[in-house]
């Protein structure tokens, strides 16, 4: 399996930077990580939610990614079990 980072669309020159984290759902099965999309002048182009659920029944993870510009156009949305 394809690592999350290897499917998003990154321009020249952008890059990741994580801006938080979070565990939410009852028992905390699902971590929310969120990263901005950065230019070479550090400037936010837009954004990252990777949202990694672990079923509490059977321990299904699912991984969910959605990429979006700094307008909130959707560039990027994909789940997979893992």
């Amino acid at each position: 399996m394809a690592d999350w980072k290897e499917k998003i669309v990154l321009g020249n020159g952008e890059e990741l930077r994580r801006v938080g984290s979070k565990s939410t759902g009852f028992m905390g099965e699902t971590d929310v990580d969120t990263y901005d999309v950065v230019d070479g002048q550090g400037a936010t182009v837009g954004s990252v939610i990777v949202e990694d659920h672990t079923a509490v029944r059977g321990f299904k993870r699912t991984i969910s990614v959605v990429q979006r510009d700094a307008a909130g156009a959707l560039i990027f949305s994909e789940s997979w079990t893992a």
